[in-house]
């Protein structure tokens, strides 16, 4: 496998896996490693990453748990590349990309077939913030420029089979939002993880259920 301009080969520390990142786009951060270690699929489950850049969520998702299949789904074509390659150079048989865009994207991979979506989306909202000096494909990975929050959990209604999971983080900022519109398309919160920040917002991590009973339960 060759490398191309400015991408380098980092190890995930995990199965002896690696990842191809490219040091001028997004570089994953700890939320993401912290979003795949919470995310649990019953043996022989199906699971979609949406937003998935790089791939690494989907990737450790599919190490880490006995499944069937993982489908990352990239807006960016660059980016799937690199998941596309790095699937290639680990040797990965049950993890594929399709590069779409989010919504609609159930109609390519299949309605209600899925047991568990995962999603690290855009973490600022339309419309909040500025995306002064930021590189465009950079801006469209942290702001909700091509997708909105409610899009992306519209499509894991449709995505999820019934009784299935979607799993998300986001900053402590959006908690609200998020309860709102998971009950709002009835996926319902049932599980808040915080993880403490030393400097800016917490992140959170929710997890609801397709078709859940009221009830949630909160933990660090």
């Amino acid at each position: 496998m060759t490398l191309k301009d400015n991408e380098r080969l980092d190890d995930l520390q995990f199965n002896n896996l690696f990842i191809i990142q490219n040091s001028q786009e997004y570089l994953f951060t700890s939320d993401a490693v912290h979003l795949a270690n919470y995310v649990k699929v019953k043996k022989g489950g199906r699971v979609i990453d949406l937003c998935s850049g790089s791939g690494i969520i989907g990737i450790l998702v599919g190490a880490k748990n006995d499944v069937k299949d993982v489908v990352l789904v990239e807006l960016q074509e660059h980016l799937a590349d690199m998941s596309r390659r790095s699937i290639e150079y680990n040797k990965i048989d049950n993890v594929s990309v399709v590069c779409n865009k989010l919504q609609g994207v159930y109609k390519i991979v299949g309605a209600n077939s899925f047991d568990v979506v995962v999603c690290n989306p855009p973490y600022k909202k339309k419309g909040t913030a500025t995306l002064l000096n930021e590189k465009e494909s950079i801006a469209m990975a942290r702001h909700e420029i091509e997708v909105t929050l409610e899009e992306i959990v519209v499509e894991s209604n449709k995505l999820l089979k019934y009784g299935g999971e979607l799993y998300m983080i986001n900053k402590e900022e959006r908690l609200t939002d998020m309860l709102v519109i998971f009950r709002k398309y009835g996926i319902e919160p049932k599980e808040l993880k915080i993880i403490p920040s030393l400097k800016g917002a917490n992140v959170i991590m929710l997890k609801g259920k397709k078709g859940g009973k009221s009830g949630i339960k909160i933990s660090l």
